[in-house]
Order: structure tokens, then C-alpha cells, then sequence
């Protein structure tokens, strides 16, 4: 399918109109202007569009024209290895910046397809650029959300390599339903836009050893799991599974202290 500039439908443009009232607007680049700030910038410096699910934001090669925000809905990043396989790499949520992952030489590195009917709000990478000048705080949003998705990956590494099967996925959903409550939605009860093919993937495992572990988890008494309706039962089993180590030195690594690689527990994967 296409990317956004052939997919895209706008719904409203302007700074003060698509801000004000956002629900993410704590999480976004634009989140240190003040309403009377927004509302001194030109209409067209931020647009607000609208993607269905399929649709691609941005594909592997396309030039960097756009850094987007994730208002609401859900877009998975994905590779194509070279024997054709697709390797899903994160699973965005409202609040959410994309488009980082073409900074470095201008190009896209990733597929970015929607989960679900999503909208999302753009700002060109010349306004980006005339923004932060007049505006110096909003590059300290940039660099908090560059690191961020470095240590996100590096964690996501950690987590494929020490912790097994039941465990990633334990870990996976404490993580994703805490994003959630981030972007004011409900935590204990919610749907996964992904399939399970694609989150399969992302946890490195294949589809028949997942049902095994939501299987696992639901006998623990952790959750229970109808289609991709996800209720959580109880939380400690999960704390307990994975144990106060392994969350210590995750959390020391998100908030940046620590060795960029934690050193690795006496697990193995199944």
C-alpha cells in the first residue's frame, strides 16, 4: 500500500485547534508551548490526519519529510530481512513520536503500518527546524524522545535475550499496559490491536509457543485472554515470575543509569 502523503485525509490543521484539546498534549513534542504560543504559529506549521488500518505512515526508503505524533490509535514498526521474513521491532501508542528512525541519513529504516484507525498529527522537518529556533526547549523534547527509543531497544534486546518465552510475554504486557495508563487509557482491560503473528514476532517466539505462554499465564492466575481482549486477574504472579532483579536493572536502564546492557540473569529461552 502507499505511505501518507497518497493515504492521508485531513481533518483540521492549525496549531491552536489541534492541540488545545489533544489528550496526549502532556506526552507531545509540542507540550512546553503555552495555548497563546501555539497560537502565534502559522496554521500550517502542524496538521492533523487521519490513516486507516493497513495504511502505511512511512515505508523503508522514503525520505524524512515529517516527524509525526501519535494521537490516537496504534502503528507497528516492522523490517524485511533479506530471506523475506518481516521482523515487527515496536508497537506505538498514543503520545508516541515517529519518523526518528530517519534522522540519521535522511531515509526511513522501518515500515510503520496502522494497527486500527489512527490520526496522527505531522509538522514538516523545515518547521521542526524554525520551530526549535524560536523555541529551544522543544529540541530538549526531541533528544528525551531519541533517547527514549534507544533505551526502549536496548531493553527489548535485554528481554530477547535472557528472559524466556512465558516471561517475554509477562514482561510485554506489564509494559504495554503501563503505556497505556500513560495515554489515559484503561490498563487492566483492553484490546491489542496487534494479531498475534505480529506479536509472535516481536517477542521473537513462534505463534504455537505464545499460546503455550498466554496459556501459562492464565493458569497463574495473571490474566485472562479472550481473542485479543487482554483483562488483567492479578499482577503478582507476573512480579514474582519476573523477578526483582530483572525489573531493577530494566528500570535502572530506562531511566539512563547503568550499563547499557545489564548484566545477564541464569535464565535461558525455551
Amino acid at each position: 500500500m502507499d505511505s501518507l502523503s497518497k493515504n492521508l485525509t485531513k481533518t483540521k490543521s492549525g496549531p491552536k485547534i489541534v492541540c488545545a484539546t489533544c489528550p496526549t498534549r502532556s506526552k507531545c513534542l509540542n507540550s512546553t508551548l503555552t495555548v497563546n504560543e501555539l497560537d502565534s504559529l502559522p496554521p500550517q506549521y502542524i496538521q492533523c490526519s487521519t490513516l486507516h488500518e493497513g495504511d502505511y505512515l512511512y515505508r523503508k526508503g522514503d525520505p524524512l519529510t515529517h516527524i509525526y505524533n501519535l494521537r490516537f490509535g496504534s502503528i507497528k514498526s516492522e523490517i524485511i530481512l533479506q530471506d523475506g521474513m518481516r521482523q515487527v521491532t515496536h508497537f506505538s501508542l498514543p503520545g508516541e513520536l515517529l519518523g526518528l528512525d530517519g534522522i540519521s541519513n535522511g531515509k526511513h529504516q522501518v515500515d510503520t503500518i496502522c494497527l486500527s484507525t489512527t490520526e496522527v498529527c505531522l509538522i514538516t522537518i523545515g518547521n521542526l527546524k524554525k520551530l526549535t529556533r524560536e523555541f529551544p526547549s522543544l529540541m530538549n523534547g526531541i533528544e528525551n524522545s531519541l533517547g527514549a527509543l534507544l533505551n526502549t531497544t536496548n531493553i527489548h534486546m535485554f528481554d530477547l535475550v535472557n528472559l524466556n518465552a512465558t516471561e517475554k510475554l509477562a514482561d510485554f504486557l506489564i509494559s504495554y499496559s503501563n503505556r497505556l495508563s500513560t495515554a489515559g487509557l484503561d490498563r487492566d482491560n483492553f484490546t491489542l490491536t496487534m494479531n498475534r503473528a505480529d506479536l509472535a514476532s516481536y517477542l521473537g517466539v513462534k505463534i504455537e509457543t505464545l499460546s503455550r505462554s498466554i496459556g501459562q499465564l492464565e493458569k497463574m492466575g495473571a490474566i485472562k485472554i479472550n481473542n485479543r481482549q487482554v483483562q488483567f486477574i492479578s499482577r503478582k504472579p507476573i512480579f514474582e515470575l519476573i523477578n526483582a532483579q530483572s525489573l531493577r536493572e530494566k528500570h535502572d536502564l530506562k531511566q539512563g543509569r547503568g550499563d547499557a546492557f545489564p548484566p545477564s540473569l541464569d535464565k535461558r529461552k525455551s
